[in-house]
């Protein structure tokens, strides 16, 4: 199937592509929202600034997708590949993560206020000024991630892997760190104030503090 006759027959009516092979097509700026494209091979597919909101994509193939700008509130990516997909500014609002693989992702920018990425791996994505305000990132593997700027207030960081992880001038006020691993982390500028953290919170290595040159 290419991307022009899944447009006609979504226009008319039909919603379920389950399993669909879409590599390499182009969907930017199309209206999607609520289709289901679980299992879908979208490996490359072009959906800049889609509207994807409450899509079904569980499980489905994203790698190096292009999903920048595109509206994907309240989607679900359970178990979905992600990698080297391009969201930055993507609105992923209430989004469901849920062990989905967003490993060198490019996400600058993104809103992920709300969303589920319990046990997601989002290894050496980049995350820089994103919002991850209240999001579950539960036993998430954020290692070596760029999280400078990003917003992470009352996030629930419990047992998340943040080794190595830039964390530069992010604002983690009231986030939950219990039994997070921090080793080695980048902490120069963090806002912890009302953070919790426990005998298990791992910091060693971390970074606390910065040597200014004039």
């Amino acid at each position: 199937m290419n991307g022009d006759e899944l447009l006609k027959r979504y226009a008319a009516g039909e919603r379920n592509f389950h399993e669909t092979n879409l590599i390499g097509g182009s969907l930017s700026k199309a209206f999607l929202s609520h289709i289901c494209l679980a299992c879908a091979n979208l490996k490359d597919v072009n959906l800049a600034s889609a509207d994807l909101s409450w899509a079904n994509l569980i499980g489905a193939n994203l790698d190096s997708a292009c999903l920048l700008l595109a509206d994907l509130h309240g989607a679900d990516l359970s178990k979905a590949n992600l990698t080297h997909a391009k969201l930055t500014g993507a609105d992923l609002i209430d989004a469901n993560l849920e062990n989905a693989n967003l490993a060198d992702t490019k996400m600058i920018g993104v809103n992920l206020s709300g969303a589920n990425l319990y046990g997601a791996n989002l290894m050496e994505a980049n995350l820089i000024d994103a919002c991850l305000d209240e999001a579950n990132l539960e036993g998430a593997n954020l290692c070596e991630v760029k999280l400078r700027g990003a917003s992470l207030r009352r996030a629930n960081l419990r047992g998340a892997f943040l080794c190595e992880s830039n964390l530069q001038d992010a604002d983690l006020r009231e986030a939950d760190l219990r039994g997070a691993n921090l080793s080695g982390a980048f902490l120069c500028g963090t806002n912890r104030k009302g953070a919790k953290s426990d005998k298990e919170t791992v910091l060693r290595g971390a970074i606390h503090f910065c040597i200014r040159q004039i």
